[in-house]
């Protein structure tokens, strides 16, 4: 029976944690015969189904991390973390997901010397230490080998989307007026002062408002210049924070479109569960985006606000333009799924636990 351990501290995240939570459970019930440990934050620890759950209270990034991490985890055959803040001093085989490395390619944007530093020890660590790396999108595994270099042994499997996107309830709209949504953190590569400025030269001419949503307390940087522009823009700017799931559903569904003005993404979900719940997007023709959104999205410079705003004035005034990428959204919507991205996890579990037993 191997005995696998799983680090989903982060299952309350957003981005990390939406895959955490739609991957392990899956992963958990499709094999019965292996042990598993999870190293969970408290209050989750009846979510996981047949898996034995260690409460871990330190804060990510951390030294407390590390000397947690090595008190709590027990010897196994396979450590999966799913994000590139590996446990240094366990020495069981590891499988690591790594989602983006904007923290290197983008170090303006995060946090400075200090943190860019702290990124590049440990996704060294993990090129040296991994057995597997699993990536999100070619483009996060293409940025991985020119700024930390040819992993051992990869796969990339995209991220899903749920059922429950595709098939949302009829409900009247959270916003009393036509509005276009951003939904996302409000760090700076998410680039929403571009968007704000876009929406700033289209407001005098247009009735669409704007709303963002996007949690921001668990964030370690913040565009406070972006949101003090939102806040300049008066009532038809919306900022709202912390709403729950089924708040966020809601928004998407009736919003005129979505848009995504991301500088760097390693795949770019918001995107995706929009198209399945019909809205109509406008992304990034940077990173990973184009893997995500194919034909089936209308795509904008994002370092250009006035093409923001053209693309954002075409989707708004071609109703047939419109009609189009919805369908396409839907149909591209469909060829992703958390059954498929657990299914081929697994298979990456499988093989690393073929190269051998814990050290």
């Amino acid at each position: 029976m191997p005995s696998i351990t799983i680090d989903v501290r982060m299952a309350r995240h957003a981005g990390i944690g939406t895959y955490i939570r739609n991957v392990v459970p899956r992963v958990v019930a499709a094999r019965p015969d292996w042990r598993f440990t999870l190293l969970a934050p408290p209050g989750v620890e009846d979510d996981w189904g047949a898996a034995t759950v260690r409460a871990c209270t330190s804060d990510i990034y951390t030294v407390g991390e590390q000397v947690e991490l090595a008190a709590r985890t027990p010897r196994s055959d396979l450590f999966w973390s799913p994000h590139y803040n590996i446990p240094i001093a366990v020495r069981s085989p590891l499988v690591v997901t790594v989602h983006d490395v904007g923290h290197l390619a983008l170090p303006e944007m995060y946090g400075g010397p200090l943190r860019q530093g702290y990124a590049r020890f440990m996704f060294g660590s993990v090129k040296r230490r991994a057995r597997e790396i699993i990536f999100d999108s070619d483009f996060t595994r293409a940025e991985f080998l020119r700024l930390v270099g040819q992993p051992r042994r990869w796969a990339t499997i995209p991220l899903g989307v749920d059922a429950s996107w595709s098939a949302l309830p009829r409900a009247p709209s959270p916003h009393p007026r036509p509005y276009l949504l951003f939904v996302g953190s409000t760090k700076p590569h998410k680039n929403i002062g571009a968007l704000l400025r876009a929406f700033e030269s289209l407001a005098a001419t247009s009735d669409v408002d704007l709303i963002i949503v996007g949690g921001q307390a668990k964030q370690r940087t913040i565009d406070t210049a972006a949101l003090h522009l939102a806040g300049e823009l008066g009532a038809r700017v919306r900022v709202v924070s912390g709403a729950p799931d089924d708040a966020v559903k809601q928004f998407v569904a009736n919003a005129a479109a979505l848009v995504l003005p991301s500088l760097y993404e390693g795949f770019g979900l918001p995107a995706l569960e929009a198209m399945a719940a019909g809205a109509p997007c406008i992304v990034s023709n940077a990173a990973s985006l184009p893997e995500v959104g194919g034909h089936a999205v209308l795509y904008c410079d994002p370092r250009d606000p006035a093409d923001i705003a053209r693309q954002i004035q075409r989707l708004l005034t071609d109703t047939p333009l419109r009609d189009a990428l919805v369908a396409a959204g839907r149909a591209r919507a469909a060829r992703f799924s958390w059954d498929t991205t657990a299914s081929m996890t697994l298979a990456v579990l499988e093989r690393a636990l073929g190269g051998g037993s814990a050290r």
